[in-house]
């Protein structure tokens, strides 16, 4: 056991090597030209293979029963092939760049083992479906001809599919999205990864006991915030449930909150995370390639949308721990000088970040400062608050893995894009699926929602995003929709795509660590984010939403009128207003979101004067209850149960409170 012990401190102590030794030279390829374009963006993705690979190897568990021979033998067959390949290509890359796609039989051989390490890697690390899709695009790359109308495609040669899947002469093919790792996000992800390293989060977790202590289930508004917070700067949904919330859901369940609640609120709120500028994590800086703009413009255009998310997300989760009797008031101690020491150099790493992205320095320069900043100032605190030797190197760790997975995420998508564009598949099945919409705006919306959702079904959110780019975006144009608008329909719905059964890959990592049902989690999270899945039609019927720092009164009426929609909705789903309601107030708060679809419908916001009555009767109508109790219990006595502890109060799904 000793010696195995000591083996495992070797393993980890080599990958620390190998993490460090990739951060420094993405931290000099900030100030320093390392090497030419093509050289960096195949040294890039062979380091982001090999930390993978590595990672994945000496995980495995070498206890009484060894790992399978064939787990192994693949990942050291995908390190292998990661490191030889771009080594070669490294070395090569100008000859290489002057005769394809006339490449050699040597050429050919590398540009094979090269995709098989990231099908390989992709398998392990992001599952069946995105791999599958890469797996289908490149056997239509080459047998394209034996497809009916209209997707037929006459292959080239087995040379050129191979030249273009790998990138050779260019961003292209396995290359598509590296760019946009080496440049703009490795080092940004690696700052997210510090702030689990510098206690940044556990400090959000006293913020949450304070919370508690002022208002019932403080605890929730809390992970939403911490949540969309740590999310936005990790880029990814899955990572994000996994890193806020191992200590988000716990903490709600301890202060009253069902596993399946507790869960759905962290997953709801690492969704919207993704929406949140100044980051946005990976989409934005998709979104902005996509676009052809400054990412500062897209970033721009999402804060009234980002800002509704997270309105309408806290006043859904207000209404769920109101119908909850298990939640109350609780004053805990609160450690209010972590809050002090460790909130500054939060907020002064986080502020120099979005001020230099503001001012257009490049993301790298940003991070950069940003990553310096929060560890420099960790080490201002007093010497209880300060991070251990340990702590930052797992932060760090976590950061630098985290990058290399999402850069693998762009470095997959890369090939499907590539086949998708040069095939014209992606333009073909956009078409065949917008002709059923026959030019109608309204039915084309629904149906690209669906097609969303069905397409980002189990794939990561820049996965999604990325194929919906080809696919579908263009076709909404078409129908009338402004550019950056299709897109950002487009994006919203990639998100949502995560809690869609029956993959829903972010409610399968909440519930390993909330222990709750699948579909308990799943239909909680329906229930909170149905208001939330109305922001994309709302700046499509009102563009105004997305001209920040432009804000006009058209703007202010819709925001204001979703709302109090959403203030409807919680009450008529959960049964509860001031205090609980019977069936014909919560007929009367549903009026609220109809009247809302209606001034969406029909882009008149006169109807958007309809929400603030609906709620104003709802409020005098429980008002008016309320009295009666009180009527009630001068002429029977005081034995009539407290009015936030009535049955109808009760989470309406299972009944589970």
């Amino acid at each position: 056991m000793k010696l195995q012990s000591q083996v495992m401190n070797v393993r980890q102590v080599a990958l620390l090597f190998v993490i460090l030794g990739v951060l420094f030279y993405q931290l000099l390829a900030v100030w320093v030209s390392v090497s030419s374009a093509l050289e960096f963006y195949y040294a890039h993705l062979g380091m982001i293979l090999t930390i993978l690979s590595l990672d994945l190897i000496f995980s495995l568990k070498g206890n009484s029963r060894a790992p399978r021979v064939w787990k192994r033998t693949l990942l050291l067959v995908a390190l292998i092939c990661a490191i030889l390949p771009t080594v070669y290509f490294y070395l090569n890359v100008n000859a290489i760049e002057l005769r394809q796609p006339f490449i050699t039989n040597t050429d050919l051989v590398a540009g094979i083992a090269l995709i098989v390490s990231v099908l390989i890697l992709s398998w392990y690390i992001w599952g069946k479906i995105l791999t599958s899709l890469m797996v289908l695009a490149i056997a239509y790359f080459f047998f394209g001809n034996l497809f009916p109308q209209p997707f037929t495609f006459s292959p080239p040669d087995v040379q050129t599919i191979v030249s273009y899947l790998t990138g050779m002469g260019g961003a292209r093919g396995l290359l598509w999205g590296i760019p946009l790792s080496a440049n703009t996000l490795f080092l940004i992800i690696v700052f997210g990864g510090l702030l689990k390293g510098t206690r940044i989060l556990e400090m959000f977790n006293e913020v949450g006991k304070f919370l508690m202590s002022i208002t019932r289930g403080g605890v929730c508004y809390s992970a939403v915030f911490a949540s969309s917070a740590i999310g936005m700067v990790t880029g990814q949904a899955v990572a994000n449930i996994a890193l806020s919330g191992s200590m988000t859901i716990p903490s709600m369940q301890q202060r009253g909150l069902s596993a399946e609640q507790a869960g759905a609120v962290e997953v709801v709120a690492s969704l919207g995370s993704q929406l949140i500028p100044p980051i946005m994590g990976l989409g934005g800086f998709l979104m902005a390639v996509n676009l052809g703009i400054p990412y500062v413009q897209v970033a721009a255009a999402a804060v009234i949308p980002a800002i509704l998310f997270v309105a309408t997300l806290l006043v859904a989760v207000r209404f769920m721990v109101h119908a909850t009797p298990s939640v109350m008031r609780i004053k805990e101690p609160v450690d209010s000088g972590r809050i002090f020491w460790i909130l500054p150099s939060f907020l002064v790493a986080f502020s120099t970040l979005i001020v230099l992205l503001y001012f257009r320095y490049s993301p790298g320069y940003a991070a950069f400062w940003a990553i310096l900043l929060v560890i420099g100032l960790s080490f201002c605190r007093p010497k209880r608050h300060r991070p251990s030797l340990r702590e930052l190197i797992s932060g760090t760790s976590y950061g630098v893995v985290s990058a290399c997975q999402l850069a693998l995420i762009l470095a997959g998508i890369g090939l499907i894009v590539q086949v998708l564009i040069t095939t014209g598949a992606g333009f073909d099945l956009g078409r065949v699926t917008m002709q059923a919409a026959g030019g109608h705006v309204v039915l084309g919306l629904i149906l690209g929602m669906v097609l969303c959702i069905f397409v980002g079904m189990g794939l990561p959110t820049p996965a999604a995003y990325a194929l919906l780019a080809i696919i579908m975006i263009p076709f909404l144009i078409d129908l009338g929709v402004t550019p950056i608008v299709a897109h950002f329909f487009g994006f919203y719905f990639a998100i949502f795509s995560a809690v869609t059964p029956p993959v829903a890959v972010g409610v399968m990592t909440a519930t390993r660590i909330s222990g709750g049902s699948f579909y308990g989690t799943a239909s909680r999270c329906l229930k909170l984010s149905t208001m939330c899945v109305l922001i994309p039609y709302s700046f499509v019927a009102f563009p105004a939403l997305l001209e920040f720092p432009h804000v006009s009164g058209a703007a202010v009426v819709v925001s204001v009128a979703l709302l109090l929609a959403t203030a409807g909705w919680g009450a008529a789903i959960f049964g509860v207003f001031v205090a609980a309601i019977g069936i014909p107030e919560r007929l009367l708060a549903l009026l609220a979101p109809i009247c809302y679809l209606l001034m969406l419908s029909t882009q008149n916001l006169w109807f958007g004067l309809f929400p603030p009555v609906s709620i104003a009767g709802l409020f005098v109508a429980n008002r008016y209850r309320d009295a009666q109790r009180l009527r009630a219990s001068q002429v029977s006595g005081p034995n009539i149960p407290p009015k936030h502890l009535t049955s109808t109060c009760k989470d309406s799904i299972g009944g589970k409170s």
